[in-house]
């Protein structure tokens, strides 16, 4: 219900006393509270619009009103100004029918205990107000967990439970850690307070993403000190180059602009909920992922404008704007008025942009999938209606309550594989995918793939006496349907089968004629494209998965007779593949496993190999 009329005049003879300048205004409940805080370029004129505008379209403002029992404001100078006095408050009182940017969540965090004086590094997976250095955070836990290892090795860092510095004179043993060049022994006073202060220095700029300023200046280090005859130091520092380089890998995304720095924005919008996702890039690393959801009707309600969300981001985590911050067209904001927020804040350093094409607006497009994505995540299972619609659409002669969905990925001639993902009652059943190596498939053909991982399958539910699903959904189009029913032929009652294709979102069926365009909105497409979307991910993180096994692969291994054990230890004995080839038979018999016979056939080996 709209205020009573009573209390609308009331409130309507107190805006007429309002400013007509720029400020931010702070509605209050009857217990003080601010429910709502916005910003305007004309104060007087906004708020009068609350009480005179219908809001057809906004019913949640209605019955904002009706909770509405005072109004306060602030003038400020500039727009620019009530922007930031907005984010401000909102982070402050966090008002009810204010965007909450709070990642509904728990990803790991990195945290580095700057507070302490010989600092550590955790996993947390809870952001503190404690002094503490956070980042992140990190969606693939696994990668994080990897990435903590390679920073802790790379600046050698205390990782255990005493608390430093110990009590004056207090001696200790170092760890086992020491001994393995893994930690600088600060419990043992191997290390000065200064001197562990710059290695924590050097991993807040590591995780930070300023890598390649570091590598220049390890390198440089590393110069001098083998000028001065300082080897074991040059060494070292050597180490950890490789190390950092190493590490690296694990954040590596095939950018268009492969040292971009900057944050991207994408915005999705579902039936009831909305996504907002950032990818923070930094010198072409990926370091972190954030999405925040929030009720669809509360991002309508700020009319004026979405800058605040993007102010919010930064000012929540106090995260320190990058180069470029990369904005999609669908959010309605001031570029100027963000622009001068950064120019106060970053020393006119960071400048926003509206890519609408070229590498950076792929860029766009991932966060906005991102975003997409996670939002599919949220849907609950789809209904019965869902399934009919589909099965109307494709003509199929039953509701396909089970679907298993195939998409294959590979890198040109290399690293081919199949993903397939199983939902059931439009979940998905994480225990029904299935990954396929393409082993019959010579050279680059989706469509003899398709067949193989399409009759793989099939021949294993047959074999172990298990149901067909109610449909396979091919990700492609027509020729990769047709490879699939190529391969249907070979079994008795086969599933039906579809197909979905990207970019214009084609639907094939071989029982209609030609491919079916559907509103992005109808329900059969939607359940289509999350189903698709999943075997799309899920391929495509298999595929990522056994190419950086292969990458990571020592050519040592391709020798008849050295395994991954033996090429490990003749790299971790000589250093090096080059210095592996220049060890005589004599040097490479003194390690583990080998004898004078096998160093001699090795040595052989190795002059073969280009």
């Amino acid at each position: 219900m709209p205020p009573s009329p009573l209390k609308r005049d009331l409130l309507l003879e107190q805006v007429t006393r309002f400013p007509e300048s720029p400020g931010v205004y702070i509605m209050k409940n009857g217990g003080g509270e601010p429910i709502y805080i916005g910003k305007a370029v004309n104060l007087k004129s906004r708020v009068r619009s609350y009480f005179t505008d219908t809001h057809a379209d906004r019913a949640q403002i209605p019955v904002m009103l009706e909770q509405l029992e005072s109004i306060d404001w602030i003038a400020t100078n500039t727009e620019a100004e009530a922007l930031i006095l907005e984010a401000n408050l909102i982070r402050k009182h966090t008002p009810h029918y204010n965007i909450d940017l709070r990642d509904d969540k728990h990803f790991p965090y990195l945290k580095v205990t700057v507070e302490e004086p010989f600092p550590r590094l955790l996993i947390t997976r809870r952001v503190e107000n404690d002094g503490a250095r956070y980042f992140g955070p990190y969606t693939d836990a696994g990668a994080m967990r990897r990435l903590a290892v390679f920073a802790k090795r790379i600046f050698r860092l205390c990782d255990c439970a005493k608390r430093l510095p110990l009590p004056t004179g207090k001696k200790t043993r170092p760890c086992i850690n020491y001994s393995m060049g893994r930690c600088s022994g600060a419990c043992a006073g191997k290390i000065t307070l200064q001197e562990y202060g710059e290695q924590i220095n050097q991993l807040l700029r590591f995780l930070s993403g300023k890598r390649n300023d570091l590598l220049a200046d390890l390198s440089g280090h590393m110069e001098r000190a083998s000028a001065a005859l300082q080897f074991e130091e040059a060494a070292l520092i050597r180490d950890q180059i490789r190390l950092i380089r190493d590490a690296s890998k694990l954040q590596k995304v095939d950018l268009k602009i492969p040292d971009a720095s900057c944050d991207v924005f994408g915005f999705a919008e579902g039936p009831k909920e909305c996504c907002l996702a950032v990818l923070s890039f930094r010198e072409g690393l990926l370091i972190a992922s954030n999405r925040f959801t929030f009720k669809r009707e509360l991002w309508d309600l700020p009319a004026s404008g979405h800058d605040s969300v993007v102010l919010q981001f930064y000012l929540e985590g106090n995260r320190e704007p990058p180069q470029e911050i990369l904005l999609p067209e669908n959010l309605r904001f001031d570029p100027d008025i963000l622009q001068q927020w950064l120019k106060n804040r970053n020393n006119d350093q960071s400048i926003v942009l509206v890519p609408r094409k070229g590498a950076k607006h792929l860029l766009i497009a991932m966060a906005e999938k991102n975003a997409r994505l996670h939002l599919a995540q949220k849907i609950p299972a789809a209904d019965g209606d869902n399934f009919t619609e589909l099965q109307k659409v494709l003509g199929l002669p039953r509701p396909p309550y089970i679907i298993e969905a195939f998409d294959i990925s590979n890198l040109g001639t290399s690293f081919c594989v199949a993903g397939m993902v199983r939902f059931i009652n439009g979940a998905p059943d994480r225990k029904g995918y299935r990954r396929f190596k393409i082993k019959t498939v010579s050279g680059q053909d989706d469509f003899a793939m398709i067949m193989e991982a399409v009759s793989r399958r099939l021949t294993r539910l047959q074999n172990e006496n298990s149901p067909f699903p109610d449909l396979l959904l091919i990700d492609g189009g027509k020729g990769q349907l047709s490879a699939a029913i190529k391969a249907l032929t070979l079994f008795n009652n086969p599933p039906q089968v579809a197909a979905l294709a990207k970019k214009e979102e084609l639907l094939f069926s071989p029982e209609i004629e030609g491919p079916i365009r559907l509103p992005a909105t109808h329900p059969a497409r939607r359940l289509a494209e999350r189903i698709r979307d999943e075997v799309h991910r899920f391929s495509v993180s298999f595929h990522r998965a056994i190419r950086g096994k292969q990458f990571s692969r020592s050519k040592i291994e391709d020798l008849r007779g050295i395994g991954p054990a033996k090429a490990k230890l003749l790299l971790k004995t000589f250093g090096s593949m080059k210095r592996v080839k220049a060890a005589s038979p004599e040097d490479i018999a003194k390690v583990r496993g080998f004898t004078l016979k096998s160093a001699v056939k090795l040595k052989k080996d190795l002059e073969k190999m280009q």
